[in-house]
């Protein structure tokens, strides 16, 4: 049967207020064609100011992303049994629309304080990290800074420009035309050298 992903969503800590803000629109899990998962995230579509405001505490951001990767983890736990293969979670994060000034320095926060404690977390199952479709002047900082990122950071991080440009929400990419056309270049990403 088909996925139902409203029981998951429900269940989410913070969820009454963290899902009027981040919907499968701006935030959801998909599979490769390889049978990877593949968490999206458009960070430059959620009104992270108003969130933060709702919230009123970092720490319950933190603890919703880390309730999604820790459900990412369990599904990809599943499918590497079932697939006889370690499944990993490729993380593409679309950074259009992304404010280089303004909104909310605590969500960034909470995104990277996530990120970090989810390698530590779950270290097997963490796949690349794309950085998708970057504004002009932080692509510009990025290849100034990159080289600086110890070698095993810059193994996992991908700059890239293309993959979701074009997608208005990321409900396009969960099913029909959208979503063959981002995996097929997710797999030009993530799976040729």
């Amino acid at each position: 049967g088909k996925w139902n992903n409203k029981p998951v969503r429900t269940a989410a800590p913070h969820a009454s207020i963290v899902n009027k803000y981040i919907t499968e629109k701006n935030c959801l899990t998909t599979s490769t064609n390889q049978g990877d998962l593949v968490y999206c995230i458009r960070a430059g579509k959620i009104d992270d100011t108003g969130l933060m405001e709702s919230l009123g505490d970092s720490s319950k951001m933190v603890d919703f992303f880390l309730y999604c990767k820790e459900v990412n983890t369990a599904v990809a736990n599943a499918r590497s049994l079932q697939q006889d293969r370690l499944v990993c979670v490729v993380t593409a994060n679309d950074l259009s629309g992304v404010k280089l000034v303004g909104g909310s320095k605590e969500f960034r926060t909470a995104l990277s304080d996530s990120s970090k404690q989810s390698v530590e977390l779950y270290p097997n199952v963490a796949g690349p990290t794309l950085l998708l479709n970057l504004p002009a002047l932080l692509g510009a900082l990025v290849k100034i800074f990159t080289p600086l990122f110890p070698s095993e950071v810059r193994k996992k991080l991908r700059f890239e420009q293309g993959p979701l440009k074009k997608v208005k929400d990321l409900t396009e990419i969960a099913s029909g035309p959208g979503k063959q056309e981002f995996l097929s270049a997710l797999d030009k990403l993530v799976y040729s050298d």
